[in-house]
């Protein structure tokens, strides 16, 4: 039987990539922050990596401080700055308004 692939063609348009660091409860999970930010960011998120999880001097007692590097693509044109800090900000809301994130 042949096997059925399917490849995805490489990207035509640039991606932009923006980071993104908050401040959240340590009972937050790193699922949990994905979930919104993938919902929030729509067809737009590429990929959402995480760099950095802190905790200690700086940080208030039952949070930790968390960074995503957020990669926007669109497949059919190339994304403008205007259009990619409306989507950042709603994310910024998401996990603020759900997840009650701080935003660094």
């Amino acid at each position: 039987s042949k096997l059925d692939r399917k490849y995805k063609a490489l990207p035509k348009f640039p991606a932009v990539t923006r980071d993104i660091a908050m401040l959240i409860s340590d009972e937050v999970t790193v699922a949990e922050i994905e979930n919104v930010i993938a919902k929030a960011g729509k067809e737009l998120i590429e990929s959402i990596k995480l760099f950095d999880v802190y905790k200690g001097k700086q940080i208030p007692e039952g949070q930790k401080s968390v960074a995503y590097a957020l990669s926007y693509r669109a497949e059919n044109r190339t994304l403008k700055d205007e259009e990619v800090n409306k989507v950042h900000d709603n994310i910024v809301k998401a996990l603020s308004d759900k997840l009650g994130a701080q935003l660094r």
